[in-house]
């Protein structure tokens, strides 16, 4: 069975965009530094931010499936990203995110095998680092609208 999720995404002047998942609004801007008004986060940061939000999500599933002792759940996330290739320079880097790196944190009373079998686990199941780790593949195009005015 697959589940096909679905996102819209509406300009709103400047560098904003305002997207809608099911009932919720997510909005993303550039900092100053990019061109934006820093208004919202920008898209590699909602990124991180999803990553984030599953690995911990993942974590409390297991956590419960496993009986783990697991206190309290805290999660850091980084990537690293060349602006140039935002910029239009992709000849010379490429425009995505060149690395990311997460540190789950966990508190509870949990043995070396447990944190072990633990991390696997999460690792194994956290369906946007499965995405951002295999390479999924992404496809689209630019369409004209007629304009209204």
């Amino acid at each position: 069975m697959i589940n096909t999720f679905k996102a819209t995404g509406e300009w709103k002047g400047g560098l904003r965009i305002d997207t809608q998942v099911r009932n919720f609004t997510l909005s993303f801007d550039e900092p100053p530094s990019l061109g934006g008004e820093d208004s919202a986060c920008n898209p590699v940061e909602g990124v991180l931010a999803s990553l984030a939000g599953c690995l911990g999500i993942v974590s409390r599933v297991v956590a419960q499936e496993k009986n783990l002792p697991i206190e309290k759940i805290e999660i850091e996330v980084e990537g690293d990203l060349d602006p140039r290739g935002f910029m239009g320079q992709y000849d010379q880097v490429r425009p995505g995110l060149l690395a990311i790196r997460y540190q789950v944190k966990v508190n509870g009373d949990l043995s070396d095998e447990e944190l072990k079998e633990f991390e696997e686990e999460v690792d194994r199941r956290c369906p946007v680092s499965d995405t951002l780790k295999n390479g999924t593949k992404v496809e689209g195009r630019v369409t004209l609208e007629q304009s209204t005015a």
